[in-house]
């Protein structure tokens, strides 16, 4: 049984069976492109998530639906697709590499986000760490 999880959907028709798939190795900057890598790698990040590229197709209003139970075929380590529905505009050439595109340039900001947010972290952590060890030759020198 596949779990579908419904990540943004702003469409009538849910049929999502005729939606593009995009797996993390296509973003992926670790990869080659002969294992899995689609787009120029100035646009790819190291290690994508399926959450972390539907949020940035949902910040670019793309209808999205990720399949958290789905293997990428070349490398079946890697668990989860995301489903899109390319968008139709009537003056400009939409495909899905162009989307791909875009959503490994939003990934990038992602991406910076959460590794600042997580060095913040740690270091706040680690000055913690330091105050109790302070803390504790200040007990054991009294």
């Amino acid at each position: 049984m596949n779990r579908i999880e419904s990540v943004y959907i702003n469409d009538d028709n849910n049929d999502i069976s005729r939606w593009n798939i995009i797996y993390p190795n296509y973003l992926n900057k670790k990869k080659k492109i002969k294992e899995g890598r689609k787009i120029n790698i100035n646009f790819c990040v190291p290690d994508p998530s399926v959450h972390e590229i539907s949020l940035a197709c949902k910040e670019l209003n793309i209808p999205c639906v990720i399949e958290q139970n789905k293997c990428y075929p070349r490398d079946w380590l890697v668990e989860g697709r995301v489903r899109i529905k390319i968008p139709i505009i009537e003056n400009g050439k939409t495909n899905k590499f162009a989307l791909m595109r875009q959503i490994g340039s939003k990934l990038q900001t992602i991406k910076t986000n959460v590794d600042y947010n997580t060095s913040i972290n740690q270091n706040n952590l680690t000055k913690k760490k330091k105050e109790k060890d302070k803390d504790k030759k200040k007990k054991k020198k009294t």
